[in-house]
């Protein structure tokens, strides 16, 4: 099987997490910076072939085959047009963007170019997804009535940091709530046919703090609480008429607890929470090896993204 060349955008931390997920599969073939010396120190540190100091070099590098986009929220758009222009297909961080008319240009960009224009979502690759998936369809949980997640992450109280920061793409619903939204969305089996909402908003005007509801054209409900301003467990839940998952830490789970009515319960594991980024970056090269796009989830980004453009368009306070 062919051994994809992978170019990394953006060196910060979440960069160095996937550099050391990809170095315990393969090499990294480019790293870039508009910094040229922590280019150099970062493709030293990950045994990549070379590094850059702009993007446009490594962009115009014939052997980059894909791109992992960890720039911050506000560029995603951008060096994704960049990256796609240039022939690349696309891994980036989460969120990819928060503008849905934005993306579907985007999305129609890569589809005309043959190319992946992907999220780096953790919970679309995770192995124990697909496990519930099975049970689901083999009937264990029944019909399913409700999905619903929290995210809490205390962050310090600074107008200057990042996630409350305006310019830089912050705010509660583009950093975690991509996480709770994706989960959610991916359980419930109809079309979203109804948004209920309210947030706050930290004083530099981004948002912090959202309770959501959703109904589907199934009649199953969605709920999601989510805030920058209190710590609240990563939770998941999958409500059946037969029986319920309960899913910690399911932003990379390795295992769920199924709690039938009379109190029993069954451990289903699959996966490794340590791995989560692997997953990511198989499920991508198997798509581009295979032809099968459907494993780059563009579709359940993209429904995604709608329900964030939707909230952010119109938040009732």
């Amino acid at each position: 099987m062919k051994t994809w060349n992978w170019g990394i955008l953006g060196l910060g931390n979440i960069a160095r997490e996937f550099a050391g997920a990809m170095s315990r599969l393969h090499p990294v073939y480019a790293v870039a910076s508009r910094n040229r010396e922590k280019a150099e120190a970062f493709r030293q540190q990950f045994g990549a072939a070379v590094s850059y100091g702009s993007y446009e070099e490594l962009l115009s590098d014939p052997a980059v085959d894909i791109v992992y986009m960890a720039t911050v929220n506000s560029q995603h758009y951008g060096n994704i047009l960049d990256c796609l222009r240039h022939g690349k297909h696309v891994l980036c961080e989460k969120a990819i963007w928060g503008n849905h008319r934005e993306l579907q240009e985007a999305y129609s960009l890569a589809r005309e170019r043959g190319l992946i224009l992907a999220e780096a979502m953790t919970i679309f690759h995770m192995p124990l997804y697909q496990e519930i998936k099975s049970l689901i369809r083999q009937g264990v949980l029944g019909k399913i009535k409700l999905v619903e997640a929290d995210f809490g992450s205390l962050k310090e109280d600074d107008p200057a940091n990042r996630f409350f920061s305006p310019q830089l793409g912050g705010g509660a619903m583009l950093d975690i709530g991509t996480y709770a939204l994706s989960f959610v969305t991916f359980f419930l089996s109809g079309e979203i046919s109804r948004v209920e909402h309210l947030m706050s908003r930290y004083p530099t005007g981004v948002d912090e703090m959202w309770n959501i509801g959703l109904k589907t054209s199934a009649g199953e409900l969605g709920s999601v609480t989510m805030t920058f301003r209190a710590k609240l467990p990563k939770r998941g839940i999958i409500a059946g008429d037969k029986a319920y998952l309960s899913v910690m830490n399911y932003v990379r789970p390795q295992e769920a607890t199924l709690v039938f009515p009379d109190g029993s319960t069954q451990t289903i594991r699959a996966g490794e929470t340590a791995r989560a980024m692997e997953y990511e970056i198989l499920d991508l090269e198997k798509a581009l090896s295979t032809g099968d796009y459907s494993l780059a989830y563009m579709e359940e980004t993209s429904r995604v993204v709608g329900l964030m453009d939707q909230l952010l368009s119109s938040p009732r306070e």
